[in-house]
């Protein structure tokens, strides 16, 4: 792996982030099914306050043991203002990097979907599996890493959407004030992400300067559509993956003409491959509205062994359109119902994204894959 330090004038003596990768040779709405999953309100409220506790005082002993130097760079970050230029598209980049460590990951770089983001000159949704609350955060980072990579290849360095990254407010609350201000330079957005208990006006307040500048094209939104739920494992993947994310998208749709999102599977190595991590880029999912008529493209769902059966062969019947029209029995689906469509084809695309990921763990990588430095 080739690793070469960072210099600029936020950080210094930290390593850049190698990667390597390995070159890859009748639609029925998905109806939200989750009815609490064991969870009522009364315990959820609860739990949550003893959950946040244990935050402050994980918070604060890091605090305790936290090094000057990563002390010093927290204030920088938090200096930061975030705008579309080349001096924060660098700075980006470095504390991106800073944050992923030295991961060796195996992602589908060869299909360059990232770089179709980038030369697209539209915001976009990223949507990621939860699958390790304590890992995602730094292979989000080498998402983000990845990406400011294709806006500079673009020559977009003056002229990209930037992030915003939505997250459990207590994340952020329950960190120190300084730390805090350094997340959200970085697009970190806190929402209220209680199950039962969530307070509706709050995350109204949160995300709609989020959703102006998304349809305005000036930002990129990535979350984790699981959220909360992604802990719980004996639930089925799409039960799990909560609407929310539909419903902006189903409501963007009334102002926007389409809305690109693009799943990202996450997977971790175990046991010998405890060091290596999987990354999959799916094929984005394009939603249009033209007049009456919401349309979908196909997203990973032909071209991966992990596609749902009935979203499979709904697709085989357009595999030759760009653009397919979501019906229900023959029948397109009304705007204002689509939501629950919109939410199915994109649990699936992201399932398929995960397992595709998880797939790479168990394909040993040859001693010749190229690296990307």
């Amino acid at each position: 792996m080739n690793i070469t330090p960072i210099t600029n004038n936020y950080y210094t003596n930290y390593s850049k982030t190698g990667y390597r990768y390995a070159q890859n040779n009748t639609l029925k709405p998905q109806t939200p099914t989750f009815q609490g999953g064991g969870i009522n309100a009364f315990s959820e409220k609860k739990f949550h306050k003893f959950e946040y506790f244990l935050r402050v005082i994980s918070n604060r002993f890091l605090d305790r043991v936290e090094s000057q130097t990563s002390k010093q760079i927290t204030k920088n970050i938090a200096q930061i203002e975030p705008t579309s230029s080349k001096k924060y598209l660098n700075q980006l980049d470095a504390i991106s990097r800073y944050y992923a460590s030295n991961k060796t990951i195996d992602v589908n770089i060869e299909d360059k979907i990232l770089e179709k983001v980038a030369k697209g000159d539209k915001s976009v949704i990223f949507i990621m599996n939860h699958s390790n609350q304590r890992q995602d955060p730094s292979m989000l980072a080498v998402l983000n890493s990845l990406l400011v990579e294709a806006y500079e290849k673009s020559g977009k360095e003056n002229n990209f959407p930037i992030p915003k990254i939505i997250l459990n407010k207590d994340i952020l609350t329950s960190m120190n004030p300084t730390k805090r201000k350094a997340f959200e330079a970085f697009g970190a957005v806190g929402v209220d992400a209680n199950i039962h208990n969530a307070d509706k006006r709050y995350n109204a307040r949160a995300f709609l300067p989020i959703i102006k500048d998304f349809i305005k094209d000036k930002c990129n939104i990535f979350i984790f559509p699981e959220g909360k739920l992604a802990v719980r494992k004996e639930m089925s993947f799409d039960s799990r993956f909560q609407t929310g994310i539909a419903e902006l998208i189903n409501k963007a749709l009334a102002i926007k003409k389409e809305v690109t999102v693009v799943p990202v599977g996450f997977s971790y190595g175990k046991g010998k491959n405890k060091t290596l991590n999987g990354m999959q880029i799916g094929e984005p999912v394009v939603f249009k509205r033209d007049k009456d008529v919401t349309t979908v493209s196909h997203g990973s769902v032909l071209k991966s062994e992990f596609g749902d059966k009935s979203l499979k062969d709904f697709f085989s019947k357009h595999k030759d359109e760009n653009d397919v029209v979501i019906t229900s029995g023959g029948i397109p689906v009304r705007n204002k119902e689509a939501t629950d469509y919109i939410k199915g084809i994109l649990s699936d695309n992201l399932e398929i994204c995960a397992k595709e990921a998880n797939k790479k763990l168990k394909t040993p990588l040859n001693d010749n894959t190229p690296e990307i430095v």
